[in-house]
């Protein structure tokens, strides 16, 4: 087949988003599995493209980016947030066939409400990322779950060779026994990093050794919000005990995380598949420690492949680490579950659903 995928955000770009990440991983499988794949991105696209995949930084230009490219199928990336000043970008939907993808459906403003409506009603098909997008479409546009398949996402950092733990823990400037928690993913409001610093505050007084690792990129409009992090690490006197590392290869990130004992993600809004970074954590086979979320993912089960606790509670966050790093074996059975949700969203897996949706549309 001859597919174009539409993303703004495509790697390598100053910031990338998980989207973007996405978009790489799964056109870069789709190209391994014998498809003709090219990627249709903003000029914030640095290039050079890899893993056989063309990539085009056309998307923002006045022609219609989608009659450039013979093509099969052209599916759309979407999340709201994306295509803000990019309304033409959408009218890919009206090229023949044409799958969206949505990672969100809307965001708080009527226009993307529209937008998504927009989509959802004027594609061929619809995939899922998530099962917050396809559970909010079956409860209020359910004659339209007919032409949705879910696929959750995959992992967008490669699992790596550990190498030496203790190599990586002097370079981030921690002991070899020392308790280590992990955090990885773009620094914005959201991700919980309040409630994982006051956490670490109250774990202290009973690990006195635990440090935090922060793996993750800082966009320029969240300097600000950056900082006023690094200010309560300092009032909390945490400061010494959190390493910032910023932006990282992928591998220096799946190293890091190999040398870490957990993988803490305390989501404001609660735990989905919709989370590329929580899917890091699985993927790299660590007990991960996240937040419950108003509606239940069928796909985390606390306890077998997931720790669960309360959003904005770091008290009852600070007690499930302290109890997880003085239980070997619960980090274990939860490590174990971790890998088997993981390999069931590995990108091989992803892009042959994925092509099982193309071939249908083309029926």
């Amino acid at each position: 087949m001859r597919i174009l995928i539409a993303c703004p955000s495509y790697p390598p770009q100053d910031v990338t988003c998980g989207v973007g990440d996405y978009t790489r991983c799964l056109a870069e499988e789709l190209a391994r599995q014998g498809e003709q794949v090219t990627v249709v991105a903003s000029a914030a696209w640095r290039g050079p493209a890899d893993g056989g995949v063309s990539v085009l930084p056309i998307l923002d230009e006045p022609a219609p980016w989608w009659r450039v490219v013979a093509a099969d199928v052209v599916n759309l990336q979407y999340t709201p947030d994306l295509y803000r000043g990019r309304r033409r970008a959408l009218r890919a939907t009206f090229a023949t066939p044409a799958v969206v993808t949505f990672h969100t459906l809307v965001d708080a403003t009527l226009a993307s409400g529209a937008a998504a409506l927009w989509l959802l009603t004027s594609a061929r098909h619809v995939v899922a990322a998530n099962e917050e997008v396809s559970g909010m479409v079956r409860r209020r546009l359910p004659w339209l779950a007919r032409r949705m398949t879910e696929i959750p996402i995959g992992s967008n950092i490669a699992t790596t060779p550990a190498g030496d733990r203790r190599v990586t823990r002097a370079a981030l400037g921690v002991q070899p026994r020392a308790p280590l928690l992990a955090h990885f993913g773009l620094v914005y409001p959201g991700k919980g990093l309040e409630t994982l610093l006051e956490a670490l505050a109250i774990l202290k007084s009973a690990q006195p050794d635990a440090r935090l690792v922060v793996v993750g990129d800082t966009r320029e409009s969240e300097r600000a919000y950056r900082g006023d992090l690094e200010a309560l690490a300092v009032r909390l006197g945490v400061a010494r005990a959190v390493t910032w590392t910023g932006r990282r290869p992928a591998a220096d990130v799946s190293r890091i995380l190999g040398a870490a004992d957990v993988f803490v993600a305390p989501f404001d809004g609660g735990a989905s598949l919709r989370r590329s970074s929580l899917m890091a954590g699985l993927a790299h086979g660590l007990p991960v420690v996240t937040t419950s979320a108003a509606v239940p993912s069928p796909y985390l089960r606390d306890g077998d492949n997931i720790a669960l606790v309360p959003p904005r509670d770091a008290a009852a966050l600070a007690a499930r680490l302290a109890a997880l790093l003085a239980a070997p074996a619960a980090r274990t059975r939860l490590a174990e579950g971790a890998r088997k949700l993981a390999a069931r969203v590995a990108w091989p897996a992803i892009a042959e659903e994925t092509r099982a949706v193309y071939r249908r549309v083309l029926v």
